[in-house]
Formats: structure tokens, C-alpha cells, sequence
């Protein structure tokens, strides 16, 4: 009989050591779930804001760009409308260049 409870208690020991074991397998599987969900979850929401903030730079380079060519515009028409004295800019070179 002793050998009985022995022999019962190794079984029950065993089945338990294979249950601990089943759990530990499917708490991995779960845990591995978790952990590829929670990454899918960060890439996408990563990938949201890049696209957006890579929109807001682009749109935000145009419009510096914009504004940086209406200025330039609006320069250059102002320099070509101021009088030029060829005459006077020639005699300033040839003293400068020529006559030191």
C-alpha cells in the first residue's frame, strides 16, 4: 500500500510538473502575442506621426520657399527701378583699377 501512495503521489507530482509546464508554454505564447501586438501598435502610431510631421515639413518648406521667392521677387523689381549712372560707375572703376 505504501508503495500505492508513493507511486500516486509521483503521478500527481508529475502531472503537475507537466501542467506548470503547459502553463509556462502558453504564458510564452501569450506573452509573445502581447509583446508583437504592443510593437504593431508602436509602429503604426510611429509611422502616423512621421507621416504627418514629414507633411507639416514639407508644406512648411513650401511656403518658406513661397514667401522666400516674393521677397526675392519684390527685391530684384525694386534694385531694376533705381536710376543707373553708367557713366559715373565706369569713372569710379577705371580710377580704382587703373589710376592708383
Amino acid at each position: 500500500m505504501d508503495q500505492n501512495v508513493i507511486e500516486h503521489l509521483f503521478d500527481v507530482e508529475r502531472e503537475a510538473a507537466e501542467l506548470l509546464a503547459s502553463a509556462q508554454t502558453e504564458y510564452d505564447k501569450r506573452l509573445e502575442a502581447a509583446h508583437n501586438d504592443a510593437d504593431k501598435k508602436f509602429k503604426e502610431a510611429y509611422e502616423k506621426i512621421i507621416n504627418e510631421n514629414e507633411s507639416m515639413y514639407d508644406k512648411s518648406v513650401e511656403a518658406f520657399k513661397d514667401e522666400h521667392n516674393k521677397e526675392m521677387d519684390s527685391f530684384y523689381s525694386e534694385v531694376k527701378s533705381w536710376p543707373q549712372d553708367t557713366q559715373s560707375f565706369n569713372r569710379l572703376l577705371e580710377e580704382l583699377f587703373f589710376k592708383a
